[in-house]
């Protein structure tokens, strides 16, 4: 039994021990006007930020402990991006974006991805429109929202398919 117990232990252990590729922290920025450090010549911090709106970065993202995952240890910032009608880029789509800054591939092998969502009841999306909430730019995987078979829930895709739903509640 204790062999068990110890194998079972050691199981644990090495799953939690995994190679991190890309963690996405938001520990690495002091504030919203950070995200402003990163261009092309200049390819600084954990994502990448051009796609967005015509406003200054403070109105569409902000770095806050008030943000943050009560359920996650070691981190102590979170961020709330938001969308307006000024927000749209190369179309008429509203969008802000944070792409992943690494020379990591985050799309092949066996990974596992932790994305923290939280909607609150303020500004609450439009769920008569499709909301990619979080995916990669090949979209092999995603969290959307209004999308069917039901608008208010929020799914994860797997190459557009939806594998699992949860009801996007504010808290």
């Amino acid at each position: 039994m204790k062999v068990a117990i110890a194998f079972v232990a050691s199981l644990f252990a090495a799953a939690r021990a995994g190679t991190v590729v890309w963690s996405g922290s938001f520990d690495y920025y002091n504030s919203a006007t950070d995200f402003n450090n990163w261009s092309w010549a200049n390819q600084v911090g954990l994502y990448q930020y051009y796609i967005h709106g015509s406003g200054p970065v403070t109105q569409y993202l902000d770095i806050s402990q008030s943000y943050k995952n009560p359920g996650v240890d070691g981190e102590s910032n979170g961020l709330k991006l938001s969308i307006d009608q000024t927000s749209t880029w190369n179309s008429n789509f509203w969008r802000t974006e944070l792409i992943p800054q690494t020379n990591n591939n985050l799309g092949t092998g066996q990974k596992y991805y932790h994305f923290s969502v939280k909607r609150s009841s303020t500004n609450p999306p439009l769920f008569s429109y499709e909301h990619q909430v979080v995916f990669f730019e090949s979209h092999f995987t995603e969290l959307k929202v209004g999308i069917s078979p039901n608008q208010t829930q929020l799914q994860w895709c797997v190459s557009g398919s939806p594998k699992y739903a949860v009801d996007f509640t504010p808290d």
